[in-house]
């Protein structure tokens, strides 16, 4: 997997929904991973980002109510949850490793 490798996901949610996770996959050799870091895509097609998992700490960043609209899984490497889906979240998400 090369830093450019780029991998999507798809997923239909109803407005409403709660504990909504979005997962993604990747293979890493052991002992390379360091952090993790969520972000979203702003109206200007920026990125700005949620939070960040190393190891088992994780921190959502305390902007945009970010705090109250998601969580990062302790249990999954690479899953933000949106905590319940409203029309400000249906927005582009990364996962970046």
């Amino acid at each position: 997997m090369g830093p450019n490798d780029i991998r999507t996901v798809d997923k239909p949610v109803l407005n409403g929904s709660t504990q909504v996770p979005l997962r993604w996959s990747y293979i890493l050799s052991f002992g390379s991973l360091i952090s993790t870091t969520f972000s979203t895509r702003l109206n200007d097609g920026s990125f700005v980002d949620i939070g960040t998992r190393t190891g088992n700490t994780i921190i959502i960043f305390n902007r945009n109510d970010y705090r109250t609209r998601f969580n990062i899984s302790k249990s999954e490497v690479a899953t933000l949850i949106i905590n319940k889906v409203t029309e400000t979240e249906e927005a582009d998400y990364q996962c970046k490793l």
